[in-house]
């Protein structure tokens, strides 16, 4: 039983790695294929078409192979129709967000457009192409795309479009020192320069471009360069070169039963040179082409040499088809819709920049936001910190002041003690008058210190704190907000005289409530300015209230004599215990 349960078990584990590895063998011939698509693209194409597709199991595979057979087949000039192999491709990569991928499928996408002759939906995939191509940063491609995207704009007559195309192209393939195309791009560019009659700089384009053939192996490149020089020749009246570029470019050729435009070039070239009989046998085989611009040349061509062999009939009939073809010639072309295509995606790419720049600003105001927010809650943070320690300080130096406040206080009652005691020793008849002196001097030496501890422990007062702050915040901003309550007046006013003389001068000359505050702060340190502060009084009305009071009291005013009088009179009066 063992024995068969591991026989079983054998068996799956290798069904599983053979299956493992058939998929595996299926994407290593996608990888080779793709490595040989640049030196051996006919290779390419037999490898790929002998993977059979349901093999291909993942949509990665089959996605890659679309876009590789789609590729093969361009790189071997098989014409395609259908879209719908590379629309996977398309599909798949779009999905994946992979710029240097979606660049190569929209670049075929474009080319099998350019095949069906929908060149205005070619150019649309070649614009996208090229957006995903400068995003990946990927020059190869970027110059293929301009090549093929170039040929059909000069295809169309756009002929500035074309050759700014055709300059950038030539630009990458400096940098890439890719020769095949620079010759390509050159060629192009003088191809364009020839049609709008610029010969000059035609012929230095194509001359330079003719320059680098020794560099390529490539027929196809001559060829196009030799017929673009023949074309030139031509033009120019230059027939013996015109017809040794034609003969040279039609011995390059592949197909020599098909070549069309070959055909048309060649006899062209006879012509140039007055042989006629072999200028008409050339121009009839291009006859053959679908091309209407080419069987419109090839009827004008034809209707020159009836006309200069006198057949004028004929000639008439040579230009009627040429009338013809070159109706269906521009009929064919698609420059609207090109122009068109070309307004919308620009319309798409600024909906596109603008969209951009919208969430790039979204982001920043929220990056700012956050930012704000963030400072705002370290400053409160640092804030808060800093207003706790302060306060914390404060409570500490509040609570330090209060307990000193309590200890002077303590220490003045008992001085006041002292003095209560000795005051009734001195006025007790038994005592002599040398004890009495000298108990008079003591008591002299206790009022001393009591006053002195009066003056600390107003020092050491809530109130007395108060009035300070009031002094500090006008000396660092010019006003304060603090004012002392009705309360808190009271308990200076205790704080300054234990006598009641003040208060009983108040009663008595009715002064009022500024004016009593006024007098108490005179028993005070406080400078005048000081003085108006804690009051928020001006300077006038400080020296009014003097006058008042002086004026209620019945005495002359003098400039700052009043304090003198007041203590004066304070101190004159006998101590009330």
């Amino acid at each position: 039983m063992k024995t068969v349960k591991r026989i079983v078990f054998i068996s799956v584990l290798i069904a599983l790695l053979a299956a493992c590895t058939h998929d595996t063998d299926y994407n290593e011939r996608l990888v080779q294929a793709d490595s040989l698509m640049t030196s051996h693209p006919d290779s390419a194409l037999h490898l790929l078409q002998d993977i059979p597709t349901d093999s291909l199991r993942t949509k990665a595979d089959r996605a890659y192979y679309a876009l590789l057979l789609t590729q093969a087949r361009d790189k071997n000039y098989v014409v395609q129709t259908d879209d719908s192999l590379i629309r996977t491709a398309v599909q798949y990569y779009d999905s994946m967000k992979d710029n240097k991928m979606q660049a190569q499928a929209y670049y075929l996408w474009g080319s099998v457009c350019r095949d069906k002759n929908k060149q205005t939906e070619a150019i649309e995939k070649y614009i996208r192409a090229t957006d995903f191509a400068q995003k990946a940063a990927d020059k190869v491609l970027l110059g293929r795309i301009y090549a093929n995207a170039g040929y059909i704009y000069y295809l169309q007559e756009f002929y500035a479009k074309a050759d700014s195309i055709y300059r950038q192209a030539e630009q990458i393939s400096i940098q890439l020192k890719d020769t095949s195309l620079q010759i390509s791009s050159l060629t192009m560019q003088g191809s364009m320069q020839l049609y709008q009659k610029d010969y000059q700089q035609a012929e230095k384009k194509l001359l330079q471009a003719e320059s680098l053939l020794k560099d390529v192996r490539q027929n196809a490149i001559k060829a196009n360069v030799f017929s673009a020089l023949s074309t030139l020749y031509t033009r120019t009246g230059k027939s013996t070169k015109a017809l040794q570029y034609a003969k040279q470019n039609f011995k390059l050729q592949k197909d020599t039963l098909h070549c069309y435009r070959t055909f048309l070039e060649l006899g062209d070239a006879y012509y140039q040179t007055g042989q006629y009989d072999s200028a008409t046998i050339y121009i009839r085989k291009s006859l053959s082409s679908s091309s209407y611009s080419t069987k419109e040349a090839a009827y004008m061509r034809l209707a020159d040499i009836a006309r200069a062999q006198g057949d004028i009939s004929w000639s008439l009939n040579m230009e009627q088809l040429y009338s013809t073809y070159k109706d269906s010639t521009n009929l064919s072309r698609q420059r609207t819709g090109i122009i068109e295509t070309e307004q919308t995606i620009e319309m798409l790419h600024q909906q596109t920049l603008y969209e951009s720049y919208l969430k790039e600003y979204r982001y920043y105001i929220l990056c700012s936001i956050l930012i704000g927010i963030g400072s705002i809650y370290l400053l409160r943070k640092r804030y808060l910190k800093k207003f706790h320690q302060q306060r914390q300080k404060a409570l500490l130096k509040e609570k330090e002041l209060r307990s000193q406040y309590l200890s002077v206080k303590e220490e003045t009652k008992q001085k006041e003690e002292q003095i209560a005691a000795l005051q009734q020793k001195i006025i007790q008849k038994y005592i002599d008058e040398v004890q009495k002196e000298q108990m008079q001097k003591e008591l002299e030496k206790l009022n001393k210190q009591h006053i002195v501890l009066l003056k600390k422990v107003l020092e050491y007062s809530d109130v007395y704190n108060k009035m300070k702050q009031i002094i500090s915040d006008c000396k660092e901003h010019g006003i304060s907000k603090v004012t002392l309550t009705d309360d808190e007046w009271i308990r200076f006013m205790a704080e300054i005289e234990k006598t009641g003389t003040l208060s009983k001068l108040a009663v008595e000359y009715k002064f009022s409530k500024n004016e009593t505050h006024y007098c108490y702060l005179l028993f005070t340190d406080f400078s005048i300015k000081e003085r108006m502060q804690i009051l928020k009084i001006a300077h006038a009305t400080l020296y009014r209230t003097e006058q008042r009071i002086c004026r209620k009291m019945n005495v002359p005013y003098q400039a700052n004599e009043l304090q003198k009088l007041l203590k004066s009179i304070t101190n004159s009066t006998p101590t009330d215990t």
